[in-house]
This record gives structure tokens, sequence and C-alpha cells, in this order.
């Protein structure tokens, strides 16, 4: 049975999309027949310092949150005993520690694979701009270690700071989408209602999607966590902001999400930066019939480019958004449904597939 060590800032019970992806990997891994450790942090104290979550061991380690990051001062050591029990090392990258893992991963000759997520931003507050500058010198220590990089896709590699110089052991792997059964039926009836989901944080573009739904005749619903966001207030400043009624769910459960994503006209993610580097959530709308407006990042636009059940909008540009939203929500569902391409590329067996050859090779 192999082993596999994942190394993560932020694991459950943390939602966001970076979380999600590195749960779906590790769960299914344990069904095939691995063992999975992951090492995170142990970002509120009234988490358990070590735990079993659907078979995936985790072990939870102190320290101080900055901004969106994390410092664990014992990292350095317990990364070590970690790296000693398993096989392969799979760091999930943006991570201050990383370079811990990869260092011991290369000293006891371990697989060392590196997944990248997204980049830092020097946009953000003080806190973060700090964590931003701190981690620089990691990502890059980190990808000279790895014995194989995975990216997202050949569109964001292309633009990202740190893949462009790591083509060579660089491997595109899509994010492991995971979409419950579906009985809806294919129809043309519109319920007049703009989706988004997601943390609601300053670099998703909230703000815009709120300044575009001035010319955009439907109801907004916003799912996703905004209490106890790290460092951001951007949910006081959306209250502040909205003129016209807005539904914010918080988090809500799988089950509620797969009726959030029939039940709306049109999904809009209206990111503004490389934070985004692709966006699960409309990946999974569009497997459940619902179109989609992404903005027009690396990566994040690739979904719509693949499966053409969308609009791609201008980044930062609130007329241009609701231009986009307007045109998807006259021609409707059935209208993208009829032209959708490669959606079942967006399977998560397919992504671990290409895990465990990554992990083999």
């Amino acid at each position: 049975m192999k082993r596999i060590g994942l190394g993560i800032t932020y694991y459950l019970p943390n939602l966001s999309g970076l979380t999600v992806y590195a749960q779906r990997l590790a769960e299914e891994l344990m069904k095939r027949g691995y063992e999975v450790m992951v090492l995170s942090a142990r970002f509120d104290q009234k988490l358990k310092k070590e735990e079993i979550i659907n078979r995936v061991k985790i072990k939870r380690l102190g320290g101080q949150k900055i901004g969106k990051g994390f410092l664990m001062w014992s990292y350095p050591k317990e990364s070590l005993k970690m790296v000693l029990k398993v096989d392969v090392v799979n760091c999930h990258l943006p991570s201050i520690e990383s370079f811990w893992l990869a260092l011991w991963g290369k000293c006891f000759r371990k697989k060392v694979v590196i997944t990248h997520h997204c980049e830092f931003n020097f946009k953000a507050n003080l806190a973060n701009i700090f964590i931003s500058i701190l981690s620089f010198p990691t990502p890059l220590t980190t990808y000279i270690l790895a014995d194989r990089i995975v990216g997202p896709t050949k569109d964001y590699a292309q633009n990202s700071l740190f893949l462009r110089l790591f083509k060579y052991k660089t491997k595109y792997i899509l994010p492991p989408i995971k979409v419950s059964p579906s009985k809806r039926t294919n129809n043309q009836k519109r319920n007049n209602i703009v989706g988004f989901v997601g943390r609601i944080t300053w670099e998703k573009g909230l703000g815009y999607l709120i300044e575009a739904m001035e010319k955009v005749d439907a109801n907004l619903e916003l799912v996703g966590p905004y209490d106890g966001v790290s460092s951001d207030d951007t949910f006081k400043e959306l209250k502040n902001k909205q003129k016209k009624k807005i539904k914010f769910w918080g988090k809500i459960s799988d089950a509620r999400l797969v009726s959030f994503y029939q039940k709306i006209d049109c999904l809009v993610l209206p990111s503004i930066n490389n934070l985004e580097a692709f966006g699960m959530v409309q990946a999974e709308a569009i497997r459940y019939g619902t179109p989609v407006v992404a903005s027009n990042l690396p990566g994040v636009r690739a979904v719509v480019k693949m499966t053409k059940m969308g609009e791609i909008a201008q980044v930062a540009n609130s007329q241009d958004l609701a231009k986009k939203i307007n045109l998807v929500l006259k021609r409707g569902k059935k209208y993208y449904q009829n032209r959708a391409r490669n959606i079942d590329l967006f399977d998560y067996k397919k992504s671990v597939d290409k895990y465990e050859r990554a992990f083999s090779v």
C-alpha cells in the first residue's frame, strides 16, 4: 500500500476551493487503497490536534494566522516526521511551509509532487501583502526540488509567474469535479436568478457583480462562507454597497448546493486576479446544465472555452459583466446545453487517475 503525505495550509473544516480539491483527492485515494496523511494548520483552537475524517488522518499544527496565511512554528520537525512515514509527498501551494516537505522529501528520496493552486497577490491588505512577500522564495525553491508539478490548465501555466519556468516537469490535471446524480429535466423555464458560489472575499470581484446587477433584470443570490473570513471585510462592504435586495445564503450543504445550481439561470464567477486559477464551481454548474459567466483570467476562462457553455467577461468591468449576464439569460440554459462539449472531462475520478500516474512515474 502506497502512503501519501499531503501538505496543505488549510484543510477541513475550512471551506474553500483549495480545501475541497485536496479533500476529494485524499478521500478518493483512500478508496483506491492508499494511506493518506494530511499535515495542516490548527487555525481554530477548538479543532483537534489529530483527527480522522472519512478515513483520512489529519494532523494540525498550531501557530499564528497572518492575513490569509498561517505560520506554523513546528512545521520543520513535524514535516520531517511525516516524510519518514510516506512514499510520496504532495504539497499544495500556496504555502509558506511547503519548502520543508519538499526538502525532506528530496533528502530521503521520496517522490515529491507539487499541486499548484494559485499564486500570491500584492494588491491585498498589509497582512496579505506581508504573507505574499514572505512566501515568494519558498515556491521557487519548492518547484526546483519537485519531481513533478501539477497545474490546473495550460492556459494558466503559460501566464503563471512560476509554472512557465518549469514547463518540462508540469503536468496538467483538471481539478476533481464531483457532481451528484441529477434528475433535472432540460427546459426553457427561467427562475430569474443569477447565482454566485464561493467565499465572500475581495478577490472574487463581487463589488463589480453587484454593480452589474443594476443593469440585469434578475435577482442575485450568493452561496458561500462570509463569517470569519481572515482579514477580509468584503461582506460588510457588500451589504453597505447593495442597492437592490441580495440574498446571502452562507455555507450550505452539498445537497442544497445541488438544488441551488439547478434553480439558477446563470452562475457568475467575477474574480479579479490570479488568486483564482480555475473556479471549480463553474465546472460543477455546467455539469448540472447551468451556463456561466466567468472573468477573462488565465485558467478561469478555460472552462467556458472548453465547453462553449457560457460567456467570458472583461476583468473588473461591471458594464461588460452585465452585458454577458444578460446575454446568457436571453439565450437560456437549453441553448448552451445543446452546444456543450467536453463536459465529461470534468470528473474527479479521471483527475485522480492522472494523479496516480504522476505519483508513480
